[in-house]
């Protein structure tokens, strides 16, 4: 097994080893964008499997206030007891519901977690704004990561010219 940066790297290799015996785990859409066959479906250990995949930029983009809008951070409570449950009572003293809460490890501290918390929430909203100035005062580090529409996109079908 080898790993790749993508699944576009992967389906180019397959096609430039002309190798029966190697294949890559992608979208269908993605093998057909390289003349790849499909060997099989349904690989997940979940029936709803999905990757997320985030734009980066420079500059924060505004998300006008009549769209329904997500903003992600990230916040490290540290390690007393009910930190986490004081951070998320926070949210939900200010009516904002949580839609995702992943801890990572924090990098060169062991047993440390970073949370990469989710919101259905503007950035721009007053509520998130009062929620991320409590959230300042009471753990030891909050970064917003940023703020984009939460209506659910169509994936883009690719067409062969």
């Amino acid at each position: 097994m080898e790993y790749c940066d993508a699944s576009s790297d992967a389906f180019n290799r397959v096609r430039q080893a002309q190798d029966l015996s190697v294949v890559a785990i992608g979208g269908e859409e993605g093998g057909k964008l390289y003349g790849l066959e499909v060997l099989g479906r349904d690989l997940a250990n979940q029936k709803d499997n999905v990757s997320r995949f985030i734009v980066v930029a420079r500059k924060p983009i505004n998300v006008a206030k009549a769209i329904p809008a997500k903003t992600t951070f990230i916040m490290y409570t540290g390690q007393q007891p009910g930190a986490l449950v004081d951070a998320l009572t926070v949210l939900k003293q200010h009516g904002i519901s949580m839609g995702k809460l992943e801890s990572r490890p924090i990098p060169g501290n062991p047993w440390e977690e970073m949370f990469y918390v989710d919101v259905f929430a503007n950035l721009d909203d007053y509520a998130m704004k009062r929620a991320l100035d409590e959230l300042n005062r009471i753990t030891r580090f909050v970064k917003v990561l940023g703020c984009y529409p939460s209506e659910d996109v169509a994936p883009t079908v690719v067409t062969s010219a």
